[in-house]
């Protein structure tokens, strides 16, 4: 990996990992002021300041972005672009028919609720304890744009879930060339 590549995923994963610190804090902070004194159950050097909630909420900031960041390296291939991002859009080139993409999402046992025109396709994928996904393919003169976005638009914590989706299905289209 060159230096640029480097520094690229280190500033979008610091960024990434601001974003989830903000918004870990007001909740780190509700709970330790909600507290009076020092820990219970022997924990007396642990005292309920703002600098606890400072530190528990990068705590777990850290730990959730570093997960983040790895699920996105385990994935392999993620254009840059996209990288760490919940939104994914991705275009392929294909002579695949729209019906038979809608053909094989209705066989997919994690799609549902699958509605199909003439050049576009609107799909939920199925996420376990969240609502799902929103999958949209759409078709213009053999090229196909695939995005997918998590059911809120404000969620930006999906560990690489919707580019693994938006790459299943664009490998699917990539098989009919």
């Amino acid at each position: 990996m060159n230096i640029q590549k480097l520094v690229f995923k280190m500033l979008i994963t610091l960024t990434y990992l601001f974003r989830v610190w903000a918004l870990i804090l007001p909740i780190s902070l509700a709970i330790i002021f909600m507290k009076e004194g020092g820990w219970k159950y022997g924990f007396t050097f642990i005292q309920s300041n703002f600098n606890v909630a400072l530190f528990i909420s990068f705590a777990f900031g850290f730990l959730i972005s570093i997960y983040h960041t790895l699920s996105f390296e385990e994935a392999e291939g993620v254009p840059y672009e996209n990288y760490l991002k919940s939104h994914q859009e991705v275009n392929v080139k294909s002579d695949y028919s729209i019906h038979q993409l809608a053909g094989w999402l209705k066989n997919h046992k994690n799609f549902k609720d699958i509605e199909s025109s003439k050049n576009r396709i609107f799909a939920l994928k199925k996420v376990y304890f969240l609502k799902p996904d929103k999958i949209e393919v759409s078709s213009e003169d053999g090229i196909y744009t695939i995005k997918s976005v998590p059911h809120f638009r404000w969620w930006f914590i999906d560990f690489a879930r919707n580019y693994r989706t938006v790459k299943s299905i664009a490998t699917e289209i990539k098989k009919k060339v």
